[in-house]
């Protein structure tokens, strides 16, 4: 197909997915809201003190990290079935629409939608377990807007250094998604975790090169109390190099699932 992409058709083809796959959607939307209000519920229930803002705040990210793995798990499950993959390959829209597709409704959900859908859950649980039991704890949306307090607090300098921190720590979740994303499309049995390794073998090569750069090179040796960031002159510059190389790994590393989707329909 030669035309890259036509809102209309890939309007179709989408409306054509949620069609099919809706029954999915509204069951495993059910189920991811009851799994997280009845697990607090418990949670909460079997424990004689209110639960801390910290561990609260840690068991939201591990649901974060279990539902987003099971859902980013979902990308080209096409590829899992020869019979599937014929009639994925097959059907009328072009590749770059099934790639959009895939990585609409796997990735971006993952860092948009999951994290809303668990505050939803969250604050259901808390309301309604606060009528039960007062004394619960539960303080609303304050374990997200102190988190947000707390960037903006300080001078306008250490307010620029923690926006930037703050976007490193988002793009992190993102980058480890769009890896297993990619892994999805390269991996057709156990892609989950041969993803994970994949995932684990692309943190020890950075850590791999940042040891070989700064111990086996001697570039560490360049790094003193006059030097200390080596050659980036402020820690904005630093921080901002981090965001740039972490945002070109990932379309390079999103690229290469598109190239491998190219590839199959070759």
């Amino acid at each position: 197909m030669n035309n890259l992409f036509d809102f209309q058709r890939f309007g179709k083809y989408v409306s054509l997915e949620l069609t099919y796959n809706k029954q999915l959607f509204y069951y495993g939307l059910g189920a991811i809201i009851s799994m997280i209000i009845v697990g607090l519920y418990s949670i909460r229930a079997l424990n004689e003190s209110p639960i801390t803002e910290g561990d609260l705040t840690a068991l939201l990210i591990f649901i974060y990290v279990v539902l987003g793995t099971v859902i980013i798990n979902r990308a080209f499950a096409a590829f899992r079935s020869q019979k599937r993959l014929i009639t994925f390959l097959t059907f009328p829209v072009s590749q770059f629409e099934k790639f959009l597709f895939e990585y609409l409704s796997t990735v971006l959900i993952g860092v948009f939608v999951l994290p809303l859908v668990i505050l939803f859950a969250y604050m259901t649980e808390g309301e309604l377990h606060k009528i039960i039991n007062p004394g619960i704890g539960y303080t609303g949306l304050d374990i997200v807007t102190n988190i947000t307090k707390e960037i903006f607090i300080g001078s306008e300098h250490e307010v620029y250094i923690k926006k930037l921190l703050a976007t490193i720590v988002c793009l992190i979740p993102f980058s480890i998604m769009n890896l297993i994303f990619t892994g999805n499309s390269v991996f057709t049995k156990w892609p989950l975790i041969k993803s994970v390794l994949f995932v684990a073998a692309f943190l020890t090569f950075h850590g791999f090169l940042v040891y070989t750069i700064f111990e086996k090179m001697g570039v560490g040796e360049y790094i003193t109390n006059e030097n200390p960031l080596f050659f980036f002159s402020t820690s904005e510059a630093a921080l901002l190099f981090v965001i740039f190389y972490i945002l070109v790994a990932n379309a390079v590393i999103v690229y290469s699932s598109y190239l491998k989707l190219t590839e199959k329909e070759l």
